[in-house]
């Protein structure tokens, strides 16, 4: 294994290595047969045998490949590093680590102390870091509690406590939160680690990381598309796509569909690795963070991970309630016209209305977010006066009531019910819809429908978002974003993470896996 644990191909000039480490891994070879594990795990396990001496660790190693390639991406893109104890950090090489077991007097409400530093350094790096425990199983089980609470996202957890109380289950613990939690996560199994076990995990890492040549082209932008049966709403997300491109030639960018549509998201990932992107960053073109959101997404990129572990897969942010959003809403609100009006102010008083119409969801937080932004929009924004934004006070709520056109409730006419007894005489129905499709032509369907049977009510139609200029821009935003460190989403009403009533058994199960599922 000439040069140590680095790969040979399709990497950078590799450090030199002391001819006491060649020789070393010259005699590694003839112990131990690596030759059957893929590239990356196996130089983590020929740097542990090298650390330890001892070839029998590597049946008890836990290294797969997509958590050693988001361990040397996250590296790569300079993550910081967070240890247990001084042991480890002292034994880890090239890399300037953090410990805060010193700055701790005592336990307190922790175990141990070793826990009360792993939880003051995890509020420090909520997001991004390498974790390394090497020693404390106090300490692993602290960072397995913490990533199940959703207060810490780490780019990988290294876990080789050693010892005969609780090691050997925090390790157990770790390798099941990766599973449930798709958390990248490396272990040695039972009851043998310790310091020199977890450094020589993070310098192999470290040292492929160091490997990595530098990019000759940003990362590849993959956008995720819901996808349509409406070949105007294809044509449209077609559009989107189109526009990212215009906007930034050097960024090769595919859109992927979940459904409907090709190609595939799986397709497009592997359009963009052939085309040489060796980091592609998955951008959703999804207004609110319902189901596509938290499992189409997050599944593709575990698939693309496992066929391509040399890349370096991120995840961004949905469009969310963006002021961007809201001003392109508050558009297609303004462009209403009714019968008659035109082209009269709208909205002027009190008996106009404003019905914000969406997919609707099985997720309960999705569906706040539609509510939430009805509000945003009705508060500060005149909608329900026809006032100009002036800097005074804000008016009060309005008639803007959200909807949904399947799968919650209010429906569509519901909420158009709901503003003619509040006394509106004049209603919009807009769809909070990036792109045409059946369900926008669902949502038009409804509003004639319940026109057609209250003619003291005039009902118009507005128009879906479209391609508009602000959304391409917010969508390059959130590609930018990703580029720095990892996001962080909406966790606090995930129904994965937070036991909401009526959804408690969600709680703890894979996104798009069945709560009864043993996998």
């Amino acid at each position: 294994m000439t040069g140590g644990d680095l790969p040979s191909e399709g990497r950078g000039v590799e450090p030199e290595v002391h001819p006491i480490e060649a020789e070393s891994y010259r005699l590694l070879e003839q112990l131990v047969d690596l030759s059957a594990w893929p590239e990356g795990p196996r130089a983590v396990a020929a740097r542990v045998v090298h650390a330890t001496a001892d070839p029998a660790l590597v049946a008890h190693l836990r290294a797969p490949t997509s958590a050693v390639a988001a361990g040397v991406a996250a590296m790569a893109a300079g993550a910081p590093v967070v240890c247990d104890v001084e042991m480890v950090r002292a034994a880890i090489t090239g890399v300037d680590a953090v410990c805060t077991l010193g700055e701790v007097a005592r336990a307190g409400p922790y175990p141990s102390r070793s826990a009360a530093a792993m939880a003051r350094a995890a509020a420090a790096h909520p997001n991004g870091a390498v974790f390394v425990v090497g020693c404390a199983p106090t300490a692993l089980a602290e960072v397995v509690r913490l990533i199940d609470a959703g207060s810490l996202r780490p780019a990988l957890v290294i876990g080789t406590p050693v010892g005969y109380v609780g090691a050997a289950e925090a390790k157990e613990a770790l390798l099941d939160l990766a599973e449930r939690r798709g958390i990248p996560a490396m272990t040695l199994r039972g009851e043998r680690g310790g310091a020199a076990v977890g450094a020589a995990m993070l310098n192999a890492i470290s040292r492929l990381a160091k490997a990595v040549p530098p990019p000759t082209r940003p990362p590849a932008l993959l956008l995720i598309g819901h996808g349509t049966r409406s070949a105007a709403g294809a044509e449209e997300l077609g559009r989107f796509a189109a526009a990212l491109r215009d906007r930034r030639a050097k960024v090769a960018v595919e859109a992927g569909f979940i459904e409907f549509v090709e190609p595939s998201l799986d397709t497009a990932v592997d359009r963009l690795v052939e085309a040489g992107a060796s980091r592609v960053v998955a951008i959703p073109l999804l207004l609110l963070g319902a189901g596509h959101l938290k499992d189409d997404g997050p599944g593709a990129l575990a698939r693309a991970r496992l066929r391509h572990p040399s890349v370096a897969f991120s995840y961004g942010r949905d469009l969310g309630l963006h002021p961007d959003v809201l001003a392109t809403v508050e558009d297609r609100i303004r462009s209403v016209r009714f019968t008659g009006h035109d082209p009269a102010p709208w909205p002027e008083g009190p008996g106009d209305a404003v019905v914000v119409a969406g997919r609707g969801s099985t997720d309960p937080d999705a569906n706040g977010d539609l509510v939430k932004a009805a509000r945003l929009l009705a508060d500060g924004r005149g909608l329900a006066t026809g006032g100009e934004r002036s800097g005074g006070p804000t008016p009060a709520l309005g008639f803007v009531e959200p909807a949904f056109v399947s799968l919650a409730r209010p429906s569509v006419a519901e909420a158009l019910e709901r503003c003619r007894r509040l006394g509106a005489r004049r209603i919009a129905v807009v769809p909070y819809f990036l792109c045409t499709g059946l369900l926008v032509e669902r949502i038009g369907e409804q509003a004639r429908d319940w026109a057609a049977a209250h003619s003291d009510v005039e009902v118009a139609l507005g128009a879906h978002m479209g391609l508009d200029e602000r959304i391409v821009a917010l969508l390059w935003s959130r590609y930018d974003e990703t580029l720095g460190a990892p996001v962080t989403m909406n966790c606090d009403g995930c129904l994965y993470r937070t036991p909401l009533p009526g959804y408690e058994h969600k709680v703890g199960t894979r996104p798009g896996v069945p709560a009864s599922d043993p996998g």
